[in-house]
C-alpha cells in the first residue's frame, strides 16, 4: 500500500533544569558570521540544524517579503553553492542556485523554533525538511549538488545578498543525512560530547547577552577549531549583538506536545506510536542523545486517523470516508485522474486505482484495487435497466414478473424499497446523484445504475 501523511505537531519544550544560553541576534541589514570551515564539497551527503526567531516576511512578490538565509556554503555560480534559508510559505527551504525544495510551516511568528535539513544523495527523496523536529517537506534538485569549496557563511549568502534577520541559536552542521530519530533525539538540548561528523557546532554560549560586547566578536566551533568571526555587528544592546537564546539544558525533563497523523516515530527508529497516549523516552549519554547526557522526554500524543477503506461494485469504486475530500489516483505512475475528486469513481479503463482521502489535517492512500472488467456487462442476470444513467426513473426490461426491488448505496447500506409499476421504477425525489445497486433478492437479480 502507498501512504503518506501531512504532519500537523504543536510543540511545547518544558525544561527543569535551565543554564545560560545565548543566541545571535541578526539585523537582517548587513550582520553575518564568517568561519574557517570549507562547504561540504561535491554531491556528499550534509545536514544543517538551527534554532530560530524571526517575524520576517519571507514570501517574495506583492507582499514584499525577502528571502531569509540562515546559512550558505561553496560559491556564487549556478550549481555550486548550497543553501538553507526562508523563503516560500515563510518557511524553510533547501536550494542550489535557484533550484530547490519549499516546506510548508510558518516559522515567522517571533517564536523559537527548531529548524532542519538534510540531504541523503542516496534516498529516493534526497531531501527532507523540519520544522520542531517534524517533516515539513520532501522531494529533489532539479540538478545534482556540485557544492565547491567556499566556506561555510551564517546569516547571509556567499555572495552577500539576504541577510538574516531575527535570533540564530544551536547551529549545527553534519557531514551525514540524519534520520527523523536523529534530528528528534538532539534538538532539544545541546551536545556535551560532539561525535565526529558533527562537523561544525556553535552554541551561541558566548558573549553577554544583551550586553557590552565589543570585545566578544568570536563564535566558538564547540566539534573544532572553526570559529566563526562576527561582522558587522554593533554588539551592544538588545539587536545586532550577543543576547538570550532558545532555553536548552544539558540535563532536561522535556514535554513534547504533538498532534499528528497516523503515526509518531519511536525516536531510536524502532518503530512508531500509533495510538493517542503519553509515551515516555530516556536519552543518555552513551547512545549520543539529547544535549549528550540523560535526558527524559514525555510525548504527549494525539494521533489522528483517515477512514482509507475502499469498496468496490464491479467497475464502480467507493470510499466510505465521510466529512472528507477524495482524489482518485492511477497506482500505476501514481497520477492523480483529473476530476475524480468524488467519493465515487467509475472506472473508464482496465488498470489499478485507489483513493487518497483527506480528513482534516490527514492525508492516506486506500488500497489499490485492480480492475480488469470494463466492457463487459456488470449486471448479474439477463435483466436490462435503462435509461442508465438515469434522472427519475427507469425500466426493467427481461424480468417482467418483478413487484419490488431493492435500492442500495455502494456501501451496501438499504436505502429504499422501490415499487414496480408496468415494468417502470421511479426513484425517490431526493436521491443524490451517484451510482446505485438496483437488486431482487427474490429472483437474484441485480444490476448498477447511475442516477444524474
Amino acid at each position: 500500500m502507498k501512504q503518506f501523511y501531512l504532519f500537523l505537531a504543536a510543540l511545547f519544550i518544558t525544561v527543569s533544569f535551565a543554564q545560560t544560553n545565548h543566541a545571535l541576534n541578526l539585523d537582517g541589514v548587513d550582520d553575518y558570521v564568517s568561519t574557517s570551515k570549507s562547504a561540504i564539497q561535491g554531491n556528499a551527503a550534509r545536514s544543517f540544524e538551527a534554532w530560530i526567531r524571526t517575524d520576517e516576511n519571507c514570501i517574495p512578490g506583492s507582499g514584499g517579503g525577502v528571502q531569509q538565509v540562515i546559512a550558505d556554503m561553496g560559491t556564487f555560480v549556478v550549481g555550486k553553492r548550497f543553501t538553507f534559508n526562508l523563503l516560500f510559505s515563510n518557511s524553510v527551504r533547501l536550494e542550489i542556485g535557484g533550484s530547490g525544495v519549499s516546506g510548508s510551516v510558518a516559522v515567522n511568528d517571533s517564536l523559537w523554533h527548531h529548524v532542519a535539513a538534510v540531504y541523503d544523495p542516496t534516498a529516493n527523496k534526497k531531501i527532507t525538511l523540519y520544522v520542531d523536529g517534524v517533516v515539513c517537506g520532501t522531494g529533489n534538485f532539479t540538478a545534482t549538488p556540485a557544492t565547491t569549496a567556499g566556506n561555510v557563511v551564517i546569516g547571509r549568502r556567499v555572495d552577500g545578498a539576504n541577510p538574516f534577520g531575527g535570533d540564530i541559536d544551536e547551529f549545527r552542521l553534519w557531514n551525514i543525512a540524519l534520520t527523523d530519530s536523529d534530528v528528534q533525539a538532539h534538538m532539544n538540548g545541546e551536545i556535551c560530547a560532539p561525535p565526529n561528523n558533527l562537523v561544525l557546532y556553535y552554541t551561541m554560549n558566548d558573549g553577554v547577552a544583551d550586553g557590552n560586547n565589543t570585545n566578544t566578536t568570536t563564535l566558538t566551533d564547540q566539534s573544532g577549531s572553526n570559529n566563526g568571526t562576527l561582522q558587522n555587528f554593533s554588539l551592544s544592546g538588545a539587536s545586532s549583538n550577543w543576547t538570550y537564546g532558545q532555553n536548552l539544558s544539558q540535563t532536561a525533563f522535556d514535554t513534547v506536545v504533538a498532534t499528528v497523523c497516523e503515526k509518531y516515530p519511536i525516536p531510536d527508529g524502532s518503530g512508531y506510536w500509533d495510538a493517542t497516549g503519553i509515551y515516555s523516552w530516556t536519552f543518555n549519554q552513551a547512545t549520543g542523545a539529547s544535549a549528550g547526557c540523560d535526558s527524559i522526554v514525555t510525548y504527549d500524543l494525539t494521533i489522528d486517523t483517515v477512514d482509507n477503506r475502499i469498496n468496490q461494485w464491479g467497475v464502480v469504486l467507493s470510499s466510505p470516508a465521510t466529512n472528507a475530500s477524495f482524489q482518485w489516483v492511477n497506482c500505476d505512475d501514481s497520477t492523480d485522474i483529473a476530476g475524480a475528486i468524488t467519493a465515487q469513481y467509475p472506472v473508464a479503463a482496465n488498470g489499478s486505482y485507489a483513493v487518497k482521502v483527506t480528513q482534516g489535517n490527514c492525508t492516506e492512500w486506500s488500497d489499490c484495487i485492480s480492475i480488469t472488467t470494463v466492457g463487459l456487462d456488470e449486471n448479474t442476470s439477463n435483466w436490462t435497466i435503462y435509461p442508465n444513467p438515469t434522472s427519475g426513473e427507469f425500466f426493467i426490461a427481461g424480468a417482467p414478473s418483478l413487484r419490488e426491488v431493492a435500492l442500495y448505496d455502494l456501501n451496501g447500506r438499504l436505502l429504499q424499497t422501490l415499487a414496480v409499476t408496468g415494468s417502470w421504477v421511479e426513484l425517490p425525489e431526493n436521491l443524490s446523484e451517484g451510482f446505485y445497486i438496483v437488486r431482487n433478492v427474490e429472483l437474484g437479480l441485480s444490476a448498477l445504475i447511475s442516477v444524474q
